[in-house]
């Protein structure tokens, strides 16, 4: 079967909440104990997950879709504040954010409240695809807020291997959108172009154009002029080679 390989190396995502800083990280593996350096909650709100109701929960879109695998979890760890630490939760993960699987139900190690704290292993996604990540707490230890200071997930990029049987893959973004999109993808065959239709929810073609490849490149601008279309869902379709992907796309205002 053949197969291009466009990297040889996985990938690591880690997210620190609220601070846009990483200065946490002194030592790798290592929190501090500054409340800044941490999410918290003390408000419920209706969660993504529609079956869950209003609760506490936070979601991560991590930009494309992944293959995620092993997991860390840095609890709360302001010293005066460790009962707002996550104790008991679900992980559940999705492609579109909409339709969500439950990975489990997991405990969660309180925190030290010390600078050398350095986490604790999280659950095992098992390679599972999502662009996703959704923590919805249901218990903590005893805080009259949730908190959370970091999490971390090895992944590996399936954009990395494409299979003959699939001749491309592919992904646009941002979803929702306002006016043009782009479109992220790797071919087995680059000297050919990728047609693409936007379709209305009846199924009438809005626009249709091609995309040439240019070397080293896998992301391109669609120039779909979002701002005259009606808010709402479309239809985009990817083809080459009569190998097709629809995606799902949402306008807004």
């Amino acid at each position: 079967m053949m197969m291009k390989k466009i990297h040889v190396y996985p990938l690591l995502l880690a997210f620190i909440f609220i601070t846009p800083a990483i200065s946490a990280q002194c030592y790798p593996d290592r929190h501090s104990t500054s409340w800044i350096d941490s999410w918290i909650s003390c408000d419920i709100s209706q969660n993504p997950n529609a079956a869950y109701g209003e609760t506490h929960w936070i979601m991560y879109d991590l930009g494309y879709e992944y293959e995620l695998k092993e997991s860390k979890f840095w609890n709360a760890n302001e010293p005066k504040n460790l009962n707002y630490g996550i104790n008991d939760y679900y992980l559940d993960h999705s492609l579109d954010g909409v339709t969500w699987t439950n990975l489990g139900a997991f405990e969660m190690e309180q925190g030290s409240g010390l600078s050398t704290y350095e986490g604790t292993e999280g659950p095992n996604f098992n390679a599972t695809k999502a662009r996703y990540v959704l923590i919805t707490p249901t218990s903590n230890f005893g805080g009259a807020c949730y908190g959370l200071s970091e999490m971390k997930i090895n992944i590996t990029d399936p954009f990395d291997i494409v299979e003959e049987e699939n001749g491309f893959n592919a992904l646009v973004y941002p979803n929702p959108f306002v006016n043009n999109i782009n479109l992220r993808i790797v071919s087995l065959d680059e000297a050919s172009p990728i047609n693409y239709t936007l379709y209305d929810m009846l199924g009438r073609p809005i626009t249709s154009s091609s995309v040439d490849f240019i070397e080293d490149t896998e992301i391109y601008e669609l120039p779909i002029n979002g701002h005259t279309l009606s808010v709402g869902i479309y239809i985009l379709n990817v083809e080459q080679h009569n190998k097709k992907r629809s995606f799902k796309i949402i306008k807004r205002k």
